[in-house]
Order: structure tokens, then sequence, then C-alpha cells
């Protein structure tokens, strides 16, 4: 027995000089402590060199009880001269000066029913708002923590029984203005000011802590044009404004374009700069009208688009005027000025695997000839627009997510590539689903159809627009990636018949790719014979026709269906299609290998 602890004492020094070692080798730019168990109040107890007023505010407002029983909460901890300077900031000469009700309500806005360590701060808010029912924000200056960028933490991550403390240098104090009433103190924001007040939407903006309004609009963001910006686009003043916004004279009509401008510089979430760079799009209070986000070399964009192969330059948000807190939300200021933009419906083609997010992602490899790239590693999505319902299926060698670069005459693919999807339902290690971001779509309806080359391994799938939201559309065609153009009841012998495509075309089946009846100015031929071996497995097959409500990306979803189809689950995808219902036109134009290669109806 002796032996024994002897030898256990000797592993226990050795790891406390392991772990001394490591901390040693760590750079920290603030203390970092831990107790023994005690609790929050126990510990703000024990340290009252530091913590003896704000301890004595806990007593005060009878929170010290539950602060230092069991639970999980984050108090952030100004220290004795902090709580000092707050009392006489507030006119008072002591604790003795507040009622009970505003030590309350101090120590409520300091705590987060939450165990949060330093790891989870983010340039943004609190996941979790605080017991006063108010979000922190939490960001780095200087490579030490902020807390509303008015407090440092000096003391982080000091672990109690029941959670964490942070100690800072300034009492925290929560934003005496609305968002009306922080637009309206800035004389920069004059013009945009009284926008709000013509269009109502100063009302929508005021808050009075205590009014009881929906938990929807509890939090907003707005952002802001100045008067510089203003005037950078020939708009002076107000009047000007009005005059070229203001179609109806009355700014308060929803159908007014000035009431829509406004509308569209607002939304109903309380958003940071992280939630705003992390979303993709910020749905606003024009109905149905999206601002599209991007993190582009450090700077905050908006609107900055390409939509239907024409780069639109958009609007930076001005970080040093940015997340700005408000009593009901968050302002921003955009360096240029946003409006919502008018765009008709085009057919989008969405050829996958050329996406610029997928060839971003293969680091470079796009293009290789035959190349097998992994899509997706250790279960992490690509550029948020390639999803999958499981994340086990590397355990199998051969189950990975394919782009393939590799021309062949059997299936000559939309410029050059496609994906070969292992889709397996109902087998192990096999996903069942994959979800993938849409180019935009402008609002209306589309009919959507699915590019395939045909395999005799290739699942059916099922075709979900929008999934699990409130605009979900499961079209009504089952894609069968086994089956060849035959499957439209047109035989192979018959499609080279003048109305052919026509036939098929009724049936939810088109040719997709140029066949050789096809010329384009390039001089170029299309490589699809009209009939014969091999000139029905290039399909493209109606799923159905969706409604989008909103111009945006949008998720579409292909779901495997059955149990067992083949050993190798070869689904070749090569594009999808999102042509305008009433477009007349469905068929061309048609593709070719060569990327930019377009074979439209003849004249």
């Amino acid at each position: 027995m002796k032996t024994k602890l002897k030898k256990n004492w000797g592993y226990g020094l050795l790891c406390v000089a392991v772990v001394c070692c490591i901390q040693a080798c760590q750079k920290i730019n603030f203390r970092e402590t831990t107790t023994e168990d005690v609790n929050i109040t126990g510990y703000l107890d024990n340290n009252p060199e530091t913590y003896s007023l704000l301890s004595d505010i806990l007593y005060r407002s009878k929170t010290a009880g539950y602060l230092g029983a069991y639970g999980t909460y984050t108090l952030f901890a100004p220290d004795n001269a902090s709580v000092s300077a707050w009392i006489k900031e507030n006119g008072k000469n002591s604790l003795d000066d507040f009622s009970e009700d505003e030590l309350l309500n101090f120590v409520r806005y300091h705590v987060v029913r939450d165990t949060i360590n330093t790891l989870r701060f983010t340039d943004g808010k609190i996941k979790t708002p605080s017991l006063f029912g108010e979000f922190l924000y939490t960001d780095v200056q200087d490579g030490v923590f902020r807390v509303n960028k008015a407090a440092f933490v000096n003391r982080a991550n000091i672990l109690c029984g029941n959670g964490w403390v942070h100690g800072i240098d300034h009492v925290l104090v929560p934003p005496p203005l609305s968002l009306a009433e922080l637009v309206e103190s800035n004389s920069g924001y004059a013009i945009f000011t009284e926008a709000l007040k013509a269009t109502g939407f100063y009302d929508t903006l005021y808050y009075e802590r205590g009014m009881e309004i929906p938990a929807s609009k509890r939090f907003q963001t707005v952002i802001v044009e100045s008067d510089a910006v203003f005037q950078e686009q020939g708009i002076m003043d107000f009047a000007q404004l009005k005059e070229k916004y203001s179609q109806t004279g009355d700014p308060k009509n929803r159908a007014d374009s000035l009431w829509l401008f406004v509308a569209y510089h607002i939304s109903n979430s309380g958003l940071f700069l992280e939630d705003i760079i992390s979303a993709s799009s910020i749905y606003t209070l024009a109905p149905k009208e999206i601002i599209s986000t991007k993190l582009q070399a450090g700077k905050v964009l908006l609107n900055d688009d390409e939509f239907n192969g024409v780069i639109e330059p958009g609007a930076e948000l001005l970080r040093v005027n940015s997340d700005v807190l408000a009593s009901n939300g968050v302002l921003h200021e955009s360096g240029q000025g946003i409006s919502i933009k008018v765009r008709q419906q085009t057919p989008v083609y969405f050829d996958v695997a050329s996406s610029s997010e997928l060839r971003n992602a293969l680091g470079g490899a796009y293009g290789n000839a035959g190349g097998l790239m992994t899509l997706v590693a250790n279960g992490v999505p690509i550029a948020n627009s390639f999803r999958f319902d499981r994340h086990d299926y590397l355990t199998m060698a051969d189950n990975v997510y394919r782009y393939y670069g590799d021309l062949t005459n059997v299936r000559p693919y939309a410029n050059g590539d496609f994906l070969d999807l292992s889709v397996g339902p109902g087998t192990a290690n096999r996903v069942t689903w994959i979800e993938l971001k849409t180019p935009y779509l402008v609002k209306g309806r589309y009919k959507v159809w699915i590019c395939y080359a045909q395999n005799g391994n290739g699942v059916p799938m099922q075709v979900t627009f929008n999934p699990e939201k409130a605009d979900e559309q499961i079209l009504p065609n089952v894609v069968f990636f086994n089956q060849t153009l035959s499957a439209s009841g047109i035989s192979n012998a018959d499609r080279g018949q003048p109305n052919a495509d026509n036939l098929m075309l009724a049936q939810g089946y088109k040719r997709y790719m140029a066949t050789v009846n096809d010329y384009n100015p390039n001089g170029h031929i299309g490589t699809k014979a009209m009939s014969g071996t091999y000139s029905d497995v290039n399909v493209g097959r109606l799923a159905g026709t969706i409604e989008v409500e909103t111009t945006d990306r949008h998720i579409i979803r292909l779901e495997g269906l059955g149990t067992s189809w083949g050993q190798k689950f070869n689904t070749y995808l090569d594009m999808i299609q999102f042509i305008p219902a009433d477009d007349v036109e469905q068929i061309y134009p048609r593709f070719y290998p060569i990327p930019g290669e377009l074979f439209y109806r003849p004249q």
C-alpha cells in the first residue's frame, strides 16, 4: 500500500509539472482564476478587497441567495472602483441612496442564466439574454475582451460552483435610448429621422421599458443612411428624399415607395455584425424583400451580389458606427445607399459542380480531368451550400461525395463536370438526403428541372424546396436517376422525329444537352446523337413547379427513396434548372461540355 501511494504521489507531481509547463507557454491577456467549489456569492464575499460593494448590492437586492445556490449563471462583476464611480455618476453618495428595485435591476443586467466562459465570447451578442431581458455584447480591443464596448474584462473565467465570474472595470448600464431616439439624437441622421417620422416607423422603433409589445418586435435592427450618404446621391434634405420616392404623396401608405424604402432598412430581429455576416440575408419589413450580406476582405457588405452573370457592387457597413446598442435593438450605419432591387424573373441554370462555391472548396483542383474530390470533410458542409443528413459515411472508404471533371462521349456533361452523389437510403453509412443552396431566385413561379446522367445504380429522389420552412414545397414528381429518356414514352427510334421534343416535354422530360442537329454561332455542333446507343442517358426531368415568395438564395433537398439500389449508388447530378413557369421556352438553351457554349432554338 505504501509503495502504491508513493507511486501515485509521484504521478501527481508529474501531472502538475506538465500542466505548469503548458500554461507557461500560453500568452494570456488577463488573469484566469478557479475557486474551490464556492458559489458566486461566496466568491464575492471571500474577495472584499475587490468586490465588497458588489457583494453589498447582492444582499440589498435580495439576489445573494440564488447566486449562492445551485444553478447555472455567469456574472459580469464590476470591481469596487467601478461601482464607486457608478454611484457618483448617478448623483448619489452611497448605496443607501438607491432603491431595492434599482439595485435588483443592476444585478439582473450583469447576470446571464447560462455558463459562459471566454471561449464562447464572439464579436457580437451573447446568445442568452441577461436576466434584465436584454442582450450583452462582447468584442475584443487591443487583445482584451470588452462588454458593451464599455467595460474591459480584467479577471476572466473565474469558475465557481454554480457558474462563471468575469471581473470587469466598469459598471454595465442598460442603453437609455430606443432605436428611434438613438437615430434622432445623432445630428448626422437628420434626413433619415424625418423619413422615420413621415412613414410612421419612428413609432415602430420607439420603446420604453415596460411597454407590452409582441415578442417578435421586442428587438429590432435598423440600418441608417447618414445625411452625407444621401448628399452623395444628390439628396440634400428630406423634401428631396420624399420627392424621389413618395409616388403617392402619402409616405404612411404601405404601397408608397418611401414607406417601402424606410421599411427596407429595418428588420424585426436584433442583429449584431456577427449575426449579419452569418445570416447571408436579412429579412426586412418591406414585404418579402431581403438584404443580402457577406464578409469580404474584412468588410461587411450589403447587396453585393452576382445576379444573372452581372456583378452588382454593394454597400459597406461602417464598423465604427455599427453594433450600437439601443434598449430595443441594434443600430448600424451604411457607407453607401441601399434600396430595393427591382428584378424580373429570369431562367436560372444552376450547374451544380461548376458553382463558384464548390470550385473554391476544391482548392484550385477544379477542372482536373477524371479527378475525384471529397466535397465534405469530417461532416463540415462546404461554404454553407452543400449539406448532408448524417456524417458517419467517411467510415467507408468508397463512400464520399465526389466531383468528376472527366469528359466522355457517353455522358458529355454540361460544362464538363458533374457530382457523383453516393446516396443510399436505408443502407448503413450512406446519407439519405443532400441539400444545395440555390443561386438567387427572383420571386415568382418556376418549373424545376433536374438534369442528370443516367446510371443503372442511380437512386430515385424526392425533391423539396425550402424543407422544414414555412414555405416548404414537396415537388410531385419523383426523379428516377436510373431512368433514360425512354421513360417519357418516346422510343429511341422516335426521338429523331420532328415533334419528339414536344412529346417528351408533355410528359415532363427533355434533352438538356445539345444534339448533333444543334449548332451555335461559334461553329460548335452538339455532341448528343438524336437516337441510338447512349442518345438517351442525359435526361432533364421536371420535378414540379415552385412558388418563390422572396428574392433570395433558397434550399433544394434531394432525398433518396426506397431501401437498396445497387452497390455503388452512383447518382450523377449535373444541373438544376429554374425556368419561369410562364416561359414558353423550356427546352432551350441546350448545353455543351465546353463552359459557356450555349445552343439556342433555331430561328
